[in-house]
């Protein structure tokens, strides 16, 4: 894969026989999830099944992402699968590939963590079949919160979507045993200080 190969969402042959990797398989994954050298641009997918990134999912998205000296991109285009008005992607498709594009952030700080918060504000129609480039970096960490941010950004560099983020570190215990009823908890205050390279972010990186 190329940095400029984006993914189009075109299903893959799949059957609803492979749903999902058995408790085994899921736990290898996990425990080998955090291991990819800093020295690989191309981010591998969360797993094959992942409805944002899964090359096995026939009804998802194929996100397919790269690091970078920000953090990390990839190039995408919604198609009729994700339709919301006509021609236009619904929301809910935009905002599963932004969180997944935040899980790819994951591989760049070596820990697992989950979604705690999402916001998207849609400035602009994402149209279906056009492509677009996602970018998303860390803002600030305190504690077990990393505070993440992203754009999606059309072929003239026009931002049409922002997202920040909440997710927060789990061990690898939440996903071994993943049938909590407890909230979590965290007790890090709110996030102040940027990470060293938010000053040295991209201009389209700080546009309202």
């Amino acid at each position: 894969m190329t940095e400029d190969t984006p993914s189009t969402g075109t299903p893959s042959t799949g059957t609803p026989e492979t749903a999902g990797p058995g408790p085994s398989e899921a736990e290898d994954w996990i425990r080998a999830f955090p291991v990819v050298p800093p020295e690989h641009a191309d981010l591998p997918p969360h797993h094959d099944h992942c409805l944002g990134c899964g090359p096995a999912n026939p009804h998802g998205h194929q996100l397919r992402a790269r690091r970078d000296a920000h953090g990390v991109h990839a190039h995408h285009s919604f198609d009729s699968r994700h339709v919301g008005a006509p021609a236009i992607a619904h929301g809910g498709a935009v905002a599963t590939v932004l969180d997944d594009l935040f899980g790819f952030l994951l591989y760049t700080v070596g820990e697992l963590a989950v979604t705690r918060h999402l916001a998207v504000d849609y400035l602009a129609p994402v149209l279906l079949y056009t492509p677009y480039t996602l970018r998303a970096h860390i803002h600030a960490r305190d504690g077990r919160k990393l505070h993440l941010r992203a754009t999606i950004e059309d072929n003239h560099a026009h931002v049409v979507t922002t997202a920040t983020a909440v997710f927060l570190i789990v061990d690898i215990d939440h996903f071994l045993t993943p049938r909590h009823t407890t909230p979590h908890t965290d007790n890090a205050p709110a996030a102040t200080t940027p990470t060293a390279h938010e000053d040295q972010q991209r201009p389209h990186m700080d546009r309202p």
